[in-house]
């Protein structure tokens, strides 16, 4: 067996098997969610979102682990060693390693470029409206979280949303300011302070990422991002409310803020029709009976990814590593049977 045949061969069983299963069961999951779901499709967020995340973060993970243990404590899959006669020259398992890396990096790369950018104005009108938002900013003491984090644009084409994967911002369009009263923008604020809060810019990237990585398994798992993401929008609509905007304002708002390609990735507009109509029924709701806070969907998402991809990098450490002699074996046999 070739040095690259062990590491090409295995991240293709990784991504062609593994990564497609891990989708099925995590789809399964998703679907026991959805439909015992109690108290309405705005709860079990968190869940949802780490169950989609975690079934391709979580097994990549652990195979790039058992891989650098492998190569750092030689002690790689018997048919390796044999190989080689050494355990020091056995790279193979550091090589796969290496090749799942770049295979998240370039997934990485392509989320990210899929997010675009949005220019900063530097016009008049832009001024103007920045100075605007500021005063409703410092008039509303839910709002601080914006303090400093609004940005005016003069893409006409942009209506508001948040950016920012390590310090998110909410970008305002001017166009899309001009014809709002103080109300509806205060309504629109609220909406992005709860998305700069949860760091949900971030979060719709991992989700993208995890969706890109796993192209195999990403049509068992689109249509359930999609549901989760349109329930976080009425979830930040609903904080909004409650956090003092004004709902049939806000509700206009968001009728205005729609896009037929929305640019925004955490953002107010949202193109599906469907999902404007219940997002537009519930604050008509609200403003006859004010909602209650039930729970929070947001703000621990993001430390429990991170605690659970831990836990999983040092699992090979500490239980070994029997997965990848497994698939380290079953890529010897394919190449042996490719090869006759």
């Amino acid at each position: 067996m070739t040095e690259a045949a062990f590491p090409l061969l295995g991240a293709a069983f990784i991504v062609l098997i593994v990564l497609p299963a891990c989708a099925l069961l995590a789809k399964l999951g998703l679907v026991l969610i959805e439909r015992r779901q109690q108290g309405g499709v705005l709860r079990g967020l968190n869940r949802r979102f780490l169950l989609v995340t975690g079934s391709s973060a979580l097994p990549l993970a652990w195979f790039f682990s058992a891989g650098l243990h492998q190569t750092e404590a030689g002690a790689s899959a018997l048919v390796c060693l044999l190989s080689h006669d050494d355990a020091a020259l056995c790279f193979e398992p550091g090589f796969f390693s290496l090749l799942l890396a770049i295979g998240v990096g370039v997934g990485w790369a392509r989320a990210v470029r899929s997010a675009g950018r949005v220019d900063v104005s530097v016009s008049s009108s832009g001024r103007q409206l920045a100075a605007r938002i500021e005063r409703l900013v410092a008039e509303s003491p839910a709002l601080n979280a914006l303090v400093g984090r609004v940005v005016v644009t003069d893409d006409a084409s942009f209506a508001i949303g948040t950016r920012g994967f390590l310090k998110a911002r909410v970008f305002v369009g001017v166009e899309f300011a001009r014809a709002m009263s103080d109300e509806m923008l205060v309504g629109a604020l609220h909406h992005e302070c709860e998305h700069v809060e949860s760091r949900d810019p971030l979060r719709y990237l991992l989700l993208e990422l995890a969706l890109t990585v796993n192209p195999f398994g990403r049509f068992l798992l689109e249509p359930h991002v999609a549901r989760w993401k349109a329930a976080r929008e009425a979830h930040c609509d609903r904080e909004a409310v409650l956090n003092g905007a004004a709902p049939l304002a806000l509700a206009d708002a968001i009728v205005r803020a729609a896009r037929p390609s929305p640019r925004e990735t955490a953002a107010l507009g949202y193109s599906d029709v469907a999902v404007l109509k219940l997002r537009v029924s519930f604050l008509l709701a609200f403003a006859e009976r004010t909602p209650e806070r039930c729970c929070d969907e947001g703000r621990v998402a993001i430390p429990m990814v991170a605690l659970l991809l831990l836990v999983t990098l040092l699992l090979p450490h500490q239980a070994g590593t029997d997965a990848l002699d497994a698939v380290h074996l079953t890529a010897e046999h394919m190449l042996a049977y490719l090869s006759r």
